[in-house]
């Protein structure tokens, strides 16, 4: 007997268990790239992006019957609640590092100011026009706070036009870094030496970018329209959720094809990263574009097919994964095990090292995702 289920007028309520599972699968890229023999799994931030944009208009949605007043008083403070203490604390973390093991990095200072600016979100040049935290990884999570930041201006000015007043106002980012940068943020050439317009004193005689103008040239960032990305992804999820209820029930073999175009697009992004130079405008483009499509064919699985316990619980700790991941991969790399060519040896220490931060990583999500940003919510959004 050929087994029948509805699908729910709204799809803003549901749990998307294959979009959790995506960000788990996304985590896990990024470990390996830090492998030195693997390092083509960059392209797991790209779809990290992708997904905020997505997911940020799809739980929006799902507030559209709340008055105005209430949808947007916590907005940015859940969304910052969920990043900061994590964030905070592997920054903290790495200054201490610094200031007692200098010698584990090779770019970065244990200096006050940067630790503040790292803090306050503020980029800035740790060396050689770099442009991060302190915290290696920490990178994303200031282009995640930037987008919040614009998504809930787009809000306050109207809620149901939100997406494509983000994208507008991603857009405008990226023009203004070009017009400061003489166009070096467009066309992913080096920050250093340049002489944008009225800025001819940018680049300080040693040679790092000058602190009044990383915050642009950061932010103006060309891999800021992935988000944009994400947002148009959700616009079409939408319009193909239409299409899926009409049909009145689950087919089972869409829901698999999806999921086998999601696995083959990762594929093909891991087998032609290191062929692509991914600068400027053509990191949005080549992995942008591939990137939202991964996560759209993953939405439409998620439609059809139940995920793995395993899989999901890997995506909801994949915040977690991510920022504590680096440190255990250099020590193993570096004190343990050699990545930097495929053997046997490194193989089975991937393997290990892998497991190491998965069982670092659960705990800490436990206590500091769920446990400490409960509390927080609890007595700072009501």
């Amino acid at each position: 007997m050929d087994q029948k289920k509805t699908v729910p007028d709204d799809f803003h309520s549901m749990r998307y268990d294959s979009i959790q599972t995506l960000r788990g699968i996304c985590a896990l890229l990024v470990v390996m790239h830090h492998m030195r023999f693997f390092a083509r799994g960059s392209f797991g931030v790209d779809i990290f992006f992708c997904i905020s944009g997505f997911m940020i208009m799809l739980t929006t949605q799902g507030k559209k019957n709340l008055p105005a007043r209430i949808r947007n008083k916590y907005f940015l403070r859940k969304r910052l609640i969920r990043v900061i203490p994590f964030y905070y604390l592997m920054t903290v973390f790495t200054f201490i590092l610094l200031k007692f093991f200098p010698d584990m990095f090779q770019e970065t200072q244990p200096s006050f100011v940067y630790l503040v600016k790292s803090l306050l979100f503020v980029p800035f040049d740790i060396g050689e026009g770099v442009l991060q935290p302190i915290l290696r990884v920490g990178w994303t999570i200031n282009y995640e706070v930037f987008f919040y930041l614009l998504f809930f201006l787009s809000l306050r000015i109207s809620w149901r036009y939100r997406g494509w007043i983000c994208t507008a106002l991603l857009s405008v980012s990226v023009l203004i870094g070009a017009v400061i940068s003489g166009g070096r943020t467009i066309t992913g050439k080096s920050l250093l030496g340049l002489q944008p317009f009225f800025a001819h004193n940018a680049i300080q005689a040693s040679q790092s970018v000058s602190p009044w103008l990383a915050p642009f040239f950061f932010c103006g960032c060309p891999i800021v329209l992935e988000f944009a990305l994400g947002i148009l992804c959700y616009y079409i999820a939408r319009f193909l959720y239409v299409k899926v209820k009409c049909a009145a029930y689950y087919n089972k073999a869409s829901g698999f094809f999806a999921l086998l175009t999601g696995i083959v697009l990762l594929l093909l992004l891991i087998i032609t990263a290191p062929r692509v130079s991914l600068l400027g405008w053509r990191r949005p483009l080549v992995w942008g574009v591939p990137a939202m499509l991964t996560v759209l064919s993953f939405f439409i699985a998620g439609l059809f097919l139940k995920m793995p316990r395993f899989s999901v619980r890997l995506g909801d700790i994949s915040f977690s994964i991510y920022l504590i991941h680096y440190y255990p991969v250099m020590f193993m790399d570096r004190k343990v095990f050699d990545f930097s060519s495929l053997t046997f040896r490194s193989a089975a220490g991937a393997l290990l090292t892998v497991a190491l931060v998965l069982a670092i990583s659960y705990p800490a999500w436990y206590l500091i995702e769920i446990r400490f940003t409960a509390f927080l919510r609890k007595h700072l959004c009501g």
